[in-house]
C-alpha cells in the first residue's frame, strides 16, 4: 500500500513539475510564444525534407520581396523576420564552378575577401587546393536562358544536424513557414524538467541518493531555472532549440543507460541526441562504463559468467547508434562530400576568419573558451544600467553559483557511500569531461548568450554528480540555488530584449 501511495505521489509531482515548468517558460517567453521565432532554419530544413531535397533556395530571396505564386505560406514573412535581425546567419554555402575545360568543381574561396594572390585559392569539398581566377578560368553559357553568364552557381545548406528539423516536419506540413518553433522548444524544455525529476526519483528508489521529495524538487528547479536552460528555453530559436532538444534526449539517455537498464533505447536516444547536438557523441562513454564497471570493478566482480550478458547489452546499444550514425554520415556526404561535416566549415562560404586560419578546433581557442565557460563575470558601473554583461556570456560558476557546492563538498553521496554510488559518480564525471573538453577547443564560445549555453550539453550528468555528492541540501546550498535562479531569471527576461545590459 505504501509503495502504491509513493508511486502515485511521484506521478503527481511529475505532472506538477511538467505543467509548472511549461507555465513558467511560457510566461517568460511572453508574446513570442504565440508566433514563430525570427530564425527559421529548422523550419526551412523541414520544408526542404518535405519536398525531397537537402539544400534550400531561401537565401536567394531578399527582404521585402514580393511573394511568388508558388511560395509556401509564410515564406516571405519568415525571410523578412530573419533579414531584419542577423542576415543569412548559419545558412552555409559552397560554389559550383564549371571550368573552361568542362570540369565541374565544388568548393569555396576562403580568402576571397583578402587582397593578394590567396584570393584565388579554391578549396574543393573533396580536399583539393586549386588556383582559379573566376574572371578568366570559368566556362560561359551553362544557363540557356543567360548564355552570357559565367558557369558559377551557389548551393545553400543549413549548417546543423537534422533531427530538430525532423521534429518540425509535421508542423511544417500543416503550417509551413508559420510553424511555431518557440512552442516546440518550450515543450521540450518542460519535458527536460520532467525527465530530471524522474531520474532523481529513480536514484532515490535505488538508494543511490538520500534526498527527500522536497530536495529533489530543489535540484530539478535548479537545472530547469538556475542554469543556462532558463534563458535558452525562454528565447527559443534555432541554436537554442537544438540545445533544448539535445538536453531532453540526453536526460532520456541517462534514464535508459543508468545501470545498463535499457541499452537499445539508450542507443536510440543518444543517436538522436547526436543528430541534434554533435557533442553528445562523447556522452556515449556512459553506458559502456555502467555495463562493464557497474560498481567500479570489471563487471562488478562477477567474473566470466557476466561477460556474455554485458556484451549483449553493448550490442543492443550499438545497433541503433550505428544505424543513426550511418544515416548522418550519408546526410553529410550528400551535402558536403564529407561524412563528418555538418556545414560549419562553410559558414560565410568558408571566409570566417578563425575557421579558415585555425579550423573548427584548435588550441588557439582554449584560453578564451575556458574563461567564457567558467569565470566570465559581469561589470558593475556607477551609471545606469549598473550591470553590464558581455555577449560572450557569464561563466558557469558565475551564472549558476550552486555548482560551487561541488568544490566545497567531499566526494561522497551518503555518509555510508556505496561502491555503486561512487562508481556512478565517476562514470558521470567521465561523461561530463568527455562532452565538455572538446568544446573548449571549438572556434565558437557560444557568442550571443547570457550564460555559457554550451554547458547544456553536459548539464544532465553534472546535476547527477551534484545530487550524488550532496547527501543533504543545507541552507547554504539552497541559498546558492535561489541565487542561481535569480541570476538566470534576469538573463531570461533581459537577453535579446533589454540591450542596454549587454556589450560586445
Amino acid at each position: 500500500m505504501q509503495e502504491h501511495f509513493d508511486r502515485k505521489r511521484n506521478r503527481t509531482w511529475a505532472l506538477a513539475i511538467f505543467v509548472g515548468s511549461l507555465l513558467i517558460y511560457g510566461a517568460v517567453c511572453g508574446q513570442t510564444l504565440l508566433e514563430p521565432s525570427p530564425h527559421f532554419h529548422f523550419t526551412d530544413m523541414a520544408e526542404s525534407f518535405l519536398h525531397g531535397r537537402l539544400d534550400t533556395d531561401t537565401p536567394r530571396r531578399t527582404a521585402g520581396q514580393k511573394p511568388q505564386p508558388n511560395d509556401p505560406p509564410g515564406l516571405q514573412d519568415a525571410v523578412n523576420r530573419q533579414l531584419k535581425g542577423s542576415g543569412w546567419n548559419d545558412w552555409a554555402s559552397y560554389r559550383v564552378l564549371t571550368l573552361r575545360g568542362g570540369e565541374v568543381v565544388k568548393g569555396v574561396f576562403p580568402w576571397k575577401d583578402v587582397p593578394g594572390p590567396r584570393q584565388h585559392e579554391f578549396h574543393t569539398l573533396d580536399g583539393r587546393l586549386m588556383i582559379i581566377d573566376v574572371d578568366r578560368d570559368l566556362k560561359v553559357g551553362c544557363d540557356p536562358k543567360q548564355k552570357w553568364r559565367k558557369c558559377d552557381d551557389v548551393i545553400y545548406q543549413i549548417s546543423f544536424p537534422p533531427f530538430p528539423a525532423v521534429v518540425m516536419m509535421p508542423l511544417a506540413k500543416i503550417w509551413h513557414y508559420r510553424a511555431n518553433d518557440v512552442l516546440v522548444t518550450v515543450l521540450f524544455a518542460a519535458l527536460s524538467a520532467l525527465l530530471t525529476w524522474l531520474w532523481l526519483a529513480r536514484l532515490r528508489r535505488e538508494e543511490l541518493i538520500t534526498h527527500d521529495t522536497a530536495d529533489r524538487a530543489w535540484l530539478t528547479a535548479f537545472l530547469a531555472f538556475g542554469t543556462a536552460t532558463f534563458f535558452v528555453s525562454a528565447h527559443a530559436s534555432v541554436w537554442f532549440t537544438a540545445l533544448v532538444i539535445g538536453m531532453t534526449l540526453h536526460l532520456g539517455y541517462l534514464l535508459a543507460a543508468e545501470g545498463g537498464r535499457r541499452p537499445f533505447l539508450a542507443g536510440v536516444l543518444l543517436g538522436l541526441g547526436v543528430a541534434t547536438r554533435t557533442p553528445l557523441l562523447f556522452a556515449g562513454l556512459f553506458l559502456p562504463l555502467e555495463v562493464l564497471f557497474p560498481d567500479g570493478r570489471w563487471l562488478g566482480g562477477q567474473g566470466k559468467s557476466a561477460i556474455p550478458e554485458a556484451f549483449k547489452k553493448l550490442a543492443l546499444y550499438a545497433i541503433p547508434l550505428a544505424l543513426i550514425g550511418g544515416v548522418l554520415a550519408w546526410f553529410n556526404w550528400a551535402r558536403w562530400e564529407n561524412p563528418g561535416e555538418f556545414g560549419h566549415l562553410y559558414l560565410l562560404e568558408g571566409t570566417r576568419g578563425p575557421t579558415r586560419e585555425h579550423g573548427l578546433f584548435s588550441f588557439t581557442f582554449l584560453n578564451h573558451n575556458l574563461g567564457t565557460a567558467l569565470l566570465n563575470m559581469p561589470q558593475f558601473v556607477a551609471d545606469t544600467p549598473v550591470v553590464l554583461i558581455t555577449r560572450h556570456g557569464l561563466g558557469l560558476l558565475t551564472s549558476s553559483p550552486a555548482f560551487l557546492a561541488l568544490l566545497a563538498q567531499r566526494p561522497t553521496s551518503a555518509p555510508q557511500e556505496s561502491s555503486r554510488s561512487a562508481a556512478l559518480s565517476r562514470h558521470l564525471m567521465w561523461s561530463v569531461a568527455a562532452v565538455a573538453i572538446p568544446g573548449l577547443f571549438y572556434q565558437n564560445d557560444g557568442w550571443q548568450q547570457f550564460s555559457y549555453r554550451f554547458a547544456m550539453d553536459f548539464l544532465p550528468p553534472l546535476l547527477g554528480i551534484l545530487a550524488l555528492r550532496l547527501p543533504v541540501l543545507n541552507r547554504k546550498v539552497k541559498a546558492l540555488i535561489v541565487l542561481s535562479v535569480v541570476i538566470q531569471l534576469f538573463g531570461a527576461i533581459t537577453f535579446g530584449r533589454a540591450e542596454q545590459f549587454y556589450y560586445d
